[in-house]
């Protein structure tokens, strides 16, 4: 980063408020970044950026909406069986008394 990026904030300002905006446009470059690289594994992404593995993940889930989808796994998916396909309830039935 420039050393004269925030050459445009006038004084005084709101330090929380400057620096939070500042994180949320690099939070959203790294996850451009993982968004684009997808061959490479977290951990080589981390290490590329320095961060901790928990950081980016945090950083790449946070932005999830805004990747492209991968290939889905067929694993999760649950078997839903309609209402009317279901097993017919039985009901108790009692005994004739005749």
């Amino acid at each position: 980063m420039r050393a004269d990026a925030f050459d445009n904030v006038k004084c005084p300002f709101n330090y929380k408020k400057e620096l939070m905006r500042a994180r949320r446009a690099l939070d959203a470059k790294v996850a451009k970044y993982v968004s684009k690289n997808r061959a490479k594994s977290y951990r080589n992404l981390a290490q590329e950026f320095n961060l901790s593995l928990g950081t980016l993940s945090k950083i790449a889930r946070h932005h999830q909406q805004e990747r492209k989808p991968g290939p889905r796994s067929r694993q999760n998916k649950q078997l839903t069986v309609p209402l009317d396909d279901a097993a017919p309830a039985v009901g108790i039935e009692s005994p004739d008394t005749e």
